[in-house]
């Protein structure tokens, strides 16, 4: 089974789970809030919310999927190859123009 099935699967048996609990997403919602309304709500320190940014990038990084080395290899060829073609095609463009304006200057001397 490939990732992308599996993900479905997993949101498939979530929805199922939610169904079960009953009640719809904004009635859930407001259940969460007024049990949290009693409670105080405590402010982290700063390098205690800094630690938990960083920890939550750590984790969202681990579910990346980082392309191989020969896909690299392909990305950069293609990214320089087109960089240079299209720097080509401006210089072009550019000098064409450039000379254009030059010859019409000419002709009204």
């Amino acid at each position: 089974m490939n990732r992308e099935m599996r993900r479905l699967q997993e949101r498939e048996e979530r929805r199922k789970q939610k169904e079960k609990e009953g009640g719809t997403r904004a009635q859930r919602k407001a259940a969460q809030m007024q049990a949290n309304a009693g409670a105080p709500k405590e402010r982290k320190s700063f390098v205690r919310r800094i630690g938990d940014y960083l920890h939550e990038v750590r984790v969202e990084l681990r579910k990346v999927t980082w392309p191989t080395r020969e896909q690299m290899i392909a990305f950069t060829t293609v990214t320089v190859i087109t960089s240079t073609v299209l720097t080509g095609v401006i210089f072009g463009f550019d000098f064409a123009a450039k000379q254009f304006v030059l010859w019409l200057i000419d002709l009204t001397r």
